[in-house]
């Protein structure tokens, strides 16, 4: 969950990228950072293991402004894909207020789109959370292959209930890699804005 650092006058919000093994969240992170001036950004953390590579940096967003007098400050990470790095993946969504979920187009990573939103669910219960508890937006990456499966499927494997704003994304050419970025920001604001009930 956000934290407040009264010293430098800065919220600090952490935004998850969850989804399977080469479904394009390094990608994401690495187009975002080129593109964040110097003077907004942190140097990016790269966490390599045999297979993939755990991606983190944080950045003071230029348009989203202040809140209540405090700059925003958002904290990128990506989870590995692999299934067998589940224990880091457990560890990097502790108090995560946002949630990017990249899908893969591909035909033959239906299940894998599938068995990692459930995987994200739960990870998520072992922190008392349900997906309803973290606002969250789907990204279905990799719309160029000539193959891709059209989105209306993917969705209906991984958000049957249709809750979750979608953005298609070509993430290789930054097309569509932005806008979740911005939306899950947007929402992640909007629930700090809105008094919690209890």
């Amino acid at each position: 969950m956000s934290t407040i650092n009264f010293a430098t006058r800065e919220i600090n919000f952490k935004i998850v990228y969850y989804g399977p093994g080469l479904s394009g969240k390094t990608t994401n992170l690495k187009y975002v950072y080129e593109r964040i001036p110097e003077d907004r950004k942190g140097e990016m953390v790269s966490l390599s293991t045999e297979d993939e590579r755990t991606l983190f940096f944080d950045f003071l967003p230029v348009d989203l402004g202040e809140v209540k007098g405090f700059k925003t400050r958002f904290h990128l990470y990506t989870v590995p894909g692999q299934v067998f790095y589940n224990a880091s993946r457990k560890l990097i969504l502790r108090g995560v207020d946002g949630l990017v979920f990249v899908a893969d187009s591909a035909p033959n990573r239906l299940r894998a789109n599938a068995e990692s939103m459930r995987n994200l669910r739960e990870n998520l219960a072992e922190y008392g959370l349900s997906l309803e508890d973290v606002p969250m937006v789907l990204q279905v990456n990799k719309r160029d292959l000539s193959d891709a499966l059209p989105v209306e499927m993917i969705r209906a494997v991984i958000d049957p209930k249709q809750r979750y704003p979608v953005f298609e994304s070509v993430a290789t050419r930054g097309v569509g890699v932005f806008e979740p970025l911005r939306e899950v920001s947007r929402l992640v604001l909007a629930r700090l804005a809105t008094p919690s009930e209890g």
